[in-house]
């Protein structure tokens, strides 16, 4: 099967499906799993390894596949060229602009609001964890970029930013900073919100990571690295934040 030629043809079906389909499956779930929500702290740890093992399974199977030669970016460069050629010129200028809530400014700036929200309604604990864990997230996705030292592709219809491509920075920041945004929303926001909380951080993940390949800054393996690794850091994050809290209040 030529799968560039199908994501060519089909592009704007898939950017649809991930944007809109995947949210609805990912509220639903939550909303299913939320009559666990007095979970011990064994099942807490295990919920939140299952997405660890498999993000960093994931991330060192593409990190493995790039380092051993260079069949994977030809055939990377190939899907990214035949998304953005199946993408249609309003939708990448509509991606080029949403784009930038992945910015590491803006998420630098979301994450100080949430924080003096925090601060100013006394919790005090969740503040500075919040703190630690989107700041060291940001050198963590630093470290592994520096370590792989992957060239962006070519073709972009942007600017290409100077650091390296794996994994993409603004997929990786987003999916911790407005994960971790989610996160204290549900556990601060009436139950009724969680679905619709969980659907939106979602889609607005997913839009930032697509959006990076549609304008051609990143391949799409830099993007799923990206989402496999920050994935891996924020629920391993929460998985320890809960099973603390569980600790703390065990009723």
């Amino acid at each position: 099967m030529d799968y560039t030629a199908l994501a060519q043809r089909h592009a704007i079906a898939i950017i649809a499906i991930m944007l809109f389909v995947v949210p609805s499956i990912a509220a639903f779930a939550w909303a299913w799993a939320a009559r666990e929500r007095g979970a011990s702290r064994a099942t807490v740890a295990v919920a939140a390894c299952v997405p660890v093992v498999l993000g960093a399974t994931v991330f060192i199977g593409i990190a493995m596949r790039i380092a051993h030669g260079t069949a994977f970016s030809s055939a990377d460069q190939l899907l990214l060229d035949a998304v953005r050629d199946g993408t249609p010129a309003l939708a990448t200028r509509w991606f080029s602009v949403l784009t930038h809530l992945g910015d590491p400014w803006f998420l630098t700036l979301l994450c100080v609001l949430m924080c003096a929200a925090l601060v100013l309604t006394r919790r005090f604990g969740l503040a500075v964890y919040f703190a630690a864990v989107t700041s060291t997230g940001g050198l963590l996705n630093q470290a592994l970029k520096a370590m792989m030292r992957r060239d962006r592709p070519t073709g972009a219809t942007v600017p290409l930013p100077e650091s390296f491509a794996f994994p993409s920075g603004h997929t990786f920041g987003s999916i911790v900073c407005y994960g971790m945004c989610a996160y204290v929303l549900l556990r601060l926001a009436p139950t009724r919100w969680d679905p619709l909380i969980v659907a939106l951080a979602c889609f607005i993940v997913l839009a930032i990571g697509m959006s990076r390949v549609v304008i051609g800054v990143h391949f799409p393996g830099d993007v799923i690295g990206g989402f496999a690794s920050g994935g891996a850091w924020l629920a391993g994050c929460i998985g320890v934040a809960e099973m603390a809290r569980r600790r703390l209040h065990p009723n």
